[in-house]
């Protein structure tokens, strides 16, 4: 009879088989935790919350103070240079500066702010990056005191603003 022929180790299709999945398994977990790491936060509006017992509890105070005020408006930004034009309603002629927020919807490191000065009847400011993008608006006064929320649509580089909350709440 004849001596089965041997081979080295590593022409051996097993070996590299038994080598392949762990190895495989190894690098998906750290791609996974890469992953999981940076994604930031969840949230859709950022801000600063309570939370008790496993309830969150934000402060609405802002969203009724801008329902009180009857505020609503729009937002543009063109899409070329970045210019910010805000028209809102019922803004009290005191205010020269309020402060806009784009939220990314799912990757906070991205998210973008700007300060708008008043000029005229508007606001105006400069943000760069946002076009092309969909965003979660927000914009409140220097103090915090009152806010407004929309939607910005990349396809019509606006988006139209009013208090987050309905009259009902």
């Amino acid at each position: 009879m004849t001596e089965p022929q041997k081979h080295p180790w590593y022409r051996e299709p097993m070996v590299w088989l038994l080598i392949a999945l762990p190895t495989l398994v190894i690098a998906g977990t750290f791609f996974a935790i890469t992953l999981a790491v940076r994604t930031g936060s969840g949230d859709a509006f950022p801000s600063s919350v309570r939370r008790t017992a496993q309830i969150q509890a934000e402060d609405l105070a802002p969203d009724r103070a801008a329902i009180a005020m009857n505020l609503h408006g729009s937002l543009r930004i063109d899409a070329a240079t970045g210019a910010v034009r805000l028209e809102l309603a019922n803004v009290p002629p005191a205010t020269m500066k309020l402060h806009l927020d784009l939220i990314h919807p799912a990757r906070a490191a991205e998210d973008l702010a700007a300060d708008l000065v008043r000029a005229g009847e508007t606001f105006a400011g400069r943000v760069e990056g946002a076009a092309g993008k969909v965003w979660s608006v927000q914009v409140s006064d220097a103090e915090n005191t009152w806010r407004v929320a929309g939607r910005f649509d990349p396809a019509t580089h606006s988006a139209a603003l009013a208090p987050a909350l309905s009259e009902g709440h």
